[in-house]
């Protein structure tokens, strides 16, 4: 973590450096002593004038530092980006970005900017921060609002609604949504020759398959205790045309609705039926592997299962297509997706406010959009990304994926989110072991959110 004596320490190794106190192996050997890569760290350098040729801009450099979460990407395209920054608009400006590695773990992430913005530090100037975390963050106020002069609504329509939404709170955008994800329903082409449109209609062809021996399930999906399952089941819920909170109002709970009595009964019934009776243990890539090893007709995952599931060595490769969610009940509003992936908010302490903000207006601009989509496969934010030769030329899945994004919806946005999703979690599973029925599981849920978000 860049710490405020570490960062103290770079701020005076970079005057130095300017009023010529310091030599370049010097500076290099200090910057890596104090934890800089060595590509970060001759960034810095090119940056501050520290080498021949290169002569600062006007002597004046902002140093910004980018906490990201983890990159899992060799060579990291997080720090492409960030170069490509640094020798563009930010030699231009006088500004000056420092990428570092988050953890694995979110959890982890989340308790280093607990401790950074609760002692009201600035050693972080623009936070990677998880999709549903922005309003918890604005309500605390560890966030800057980014203005509409800073991002007028004409460039915002250029980005996908869902992941903006998840970026507003109480009428404010609170972060920028540098790229999603989104859950996905799996088919397999050779068994099922169109895909469902509704629960119904994948309950039916599930038994079909099955009956047929076929596939030894109809359906896997993620029903552990955990995140993922809020997941699934507000993609069902939403199917049904019900909400968690109101839209408009977070502090109105919608959940306890004849929706989600149906939604969450229609779960139940999935349970070793066409579902395996272990699915109430399957996170991700239990789901997964069931899928790939070609166990199953139908799967909800994410986009990140699509090139494995073509991958030398799977059961099903060239076999599956994906499709969106689908709708239940009466309602024809159609089926949404739930949002996963990450947006970028600006510290409340940092006093580096537009040169952050002007970080991440290139990260959402075409050029770095473009590269985390061809280089990483990340699911960007941009529209136009989506119809893009290059991209579509690397990703072809890109092109099927935009019509799903634009019908997407966040989960609940709340400052209270962590605590609404375990008592969700708690309650839901309690209804898929049949410890609670789905009326008193959503009771208990409906009543424990409302003491939460008043």
């Amino acid at each position: 973590m860049m710490t405020p004596e570490r960062r103290d320490a770079m701020d005076e190794m970079i005057v130095k450096i300017r009023s010529g106190r310091l030599t370049r192996r010097s500076f290099l050997e200090r910057a890596t002593a104090i934890g800089l890569s060595s590509t970060a760290a001759v960034s810095l350098l090119e940056a501050c004038g520290g080498t021949s040729g290169n002569t600062g801009g006007n002597g004046s450099t902002v140093n910004i530092v980018w906490q990201s979460e983890k990159d899992s990407t060799t060579p990291s395209v997080y720090q492409a980006v960030t170069n490509d920054f640094n020798n563009s608009v930010g030699r231009q400006k006088g500004i000056h970005v420092t990428w570092q590695q988050g953890p694995a773990s979110t959890n982890d992430l989340l308790t280093k900017y607990d401790d950074m913005l609760r002692a009201r530090s600035h050693s972080i100037d623009v936070m990677s921060v998880d999709v549903v975390y922005p309003a918890e963050f604005a309500a605390n106020g560890w966030s800057k609002p980014i203005t509409n002069t800073q991002w007028p609504s004409s460039a915002r329509s250029n980005y996908l609604p869902g992941p903006i939404q998840s970026c507003t709170f109480q009428g404010n955008l609170v972060a920028a949504p540098l790229r999603t994800d989104l859950g996905l329903m799996y088919y397999r082409k050779d068994i099922i020759t169109t895909p469902p449109a509704t629960w119904d209609d994948l309950v039916s062809m599930s038994k079909e398959a099955v009956a047929k021996g076929k596939t030894k399930y109809g359906y896997v999906w993620q029903g552990a205790q955990y995140e993922g399952l809020v997941c699934d089941f507000v993609e069902v819920l939403y199917g049904f045309g019900g909400t968690i909170l109101d839209p408009n109002d977070s502090k109105k709970v919608t959940v306890n609705s004849p929706a989600a009595q149906q939604a969450l009964a229609a779960m139940v019934s999935w349970v070793g039926t066409i579902s395996p009776a272990a699915v109430t243990t399957y996170q991700e890539d239990d789901a997964r592997l069931v899928w790939q090893n070609g166990n199953s007709a139908f799967m909800r995952n994410w986009p990140y299962a699509y090139s494995l599931g073509n991958a030398s060595g799977s059961a099903i490769a060239n076999k599956f297509d994906i499709h969106g969610l689908l709708t239940g009940g009466s309602n024809t509003d159609g089926g949404h997706s739930c949002i996963g992936g990450w947006n970028l908010a600006i510290n409340a302490y940092t006093p580096n406010g537009d040169a952050s903000w002007e970080f991440i207006n290139y990260l959402l601009g075409p050029a770095a959009q473009k590269k985390l989509a061809i280089d990483a496969s990340q699911t960007v934010s941009l529209q136009s990304v989506y119809d893009d030769s290059d991209v579509l030329a690397k990703q072809p899945l890109f092109g099927k994926l935009k019509p799903i994004l634009q019908n997407a919806k966040p989960r609940p946005v709340s400052p209270r989110y962590p605590d609404l999703s375990n008592v969700l979690q708690q309650h839901l599973y309690a209804a898929l072991k049949k410890q609670e029925t789905p009326s008193a599981a959503l009771s208990a849920i409906s009543s424990s959110l409302q003491t939460l978000v008043s």
